[in-house]
C-alpha cells in the first residue's frame, strides 16, 4: 500500500506573500540593531553547519516578518523581496517572460522550498519560493551540512582541476542567496 502524502502549504505558516529581506555582512549584528532600535524578537536563525556564525535570520517586528542573510553588501545595504507562491515554476517563468533577469535558476533548497532569484529592471532582487517539503529543524540541519560538504567537495575539485588558485568557498554557500533561508 502506497504511503499518503501530507499536503505542504505552499506559503509558511506566518509568512505573507511577500517578505522584506536584508543583507548584511553579520547578521548577527543587524539582528542586535534591529532588537535594540524595534524590539525586534528572533524568531530562528541558522548558522554555517559547526560554527557560530549566523547566515541567516528571521525575526518579527511588531506583527511582521523580516528576514536577514549573510551576504555583500553595496553602499547603506541591500534589499529585496522574498516572494512565496502557490506555482513557483510558473511565476518564475513569467517574471523571465517580463524581462527580469535571473540571478539563480529555481533549485530545491535545503530547507525545503523551491526558490530562485530574479532581479527586476530597477535592479531589485526578488526571490520567488513554493514550500515543497515540510522539515523538522534536525533534518534542515542534517540537509544543510550535507550542502555544504558538498560546495566544499566541489570547490576542492575545481580547484584541482584546473591547477590554478580557486577563490575561497564563501561561508554562506549553502545553495542560498542571502535572499532566502
Amino acid at each position: 500500500m502506497a504511503q499518503k502524502k501530507s499536503k505542504v502549504a505552499p506559503i509558511p505558516r506566518g509568512f505573507r506573500s511577500i517578505t522584506p529581506h536584508v543583507t548584511a555582512p553579520d547578521v548577527a549584528g543587524a539582528v542586535a540593531l534591529y532588537q535594540s532600535a524595534f524590539g525586534a524578537t528572533v524568531t530562528s536563525t541558522q548558522t554555517i553547519p559547526e560554527t557560530d556564525t549566523v547566515i541567516f535570520a528571521l525575526v518579527k517586528i511588531g506583527n511582521s516578518l523580516l528576514t536577514i542573510g549573510k551576504g555583500e553588501v553595496f553602499g547603506l545595504g541591500a534589499v529585496s523581496l522574498h516572494l512565496y507562491v502557490d506555482d513557483a515554476s510558473a511565476t518564475f517563468d513569467r517574471a523571465v517572460e517580463a524581462g527580469f533577469t535571473v540571478i539563480s535558476p529555481l533549485d530545491e533548497q535545503y530547507w525545503g522550498d523551491l526558490t530562485g532569484v530574479l532581479a527586476d529592471s530597477l535592479g531589485v532582487r526578488w526571490s520567488v519560493g513554493q514550500r515543497i517539503v515540510k522539515l523538522t529543524a534536525a533534518e534542515q540541519g542534517d540537509r544543510a551540512k550535507a550542502n555544504m560538504q558538498e560546495a566544499v567537495a566541489k570547490a576542492q575539485g575545481a580547484s584541482n582541476d584546473d591547477n590554478s588558485t580557486a577563490a575561497p568557498v564563501a561561508e554562506a554557500d549553502t545553495k542560498t542567496d542571502a535572499a532566502t533561508h
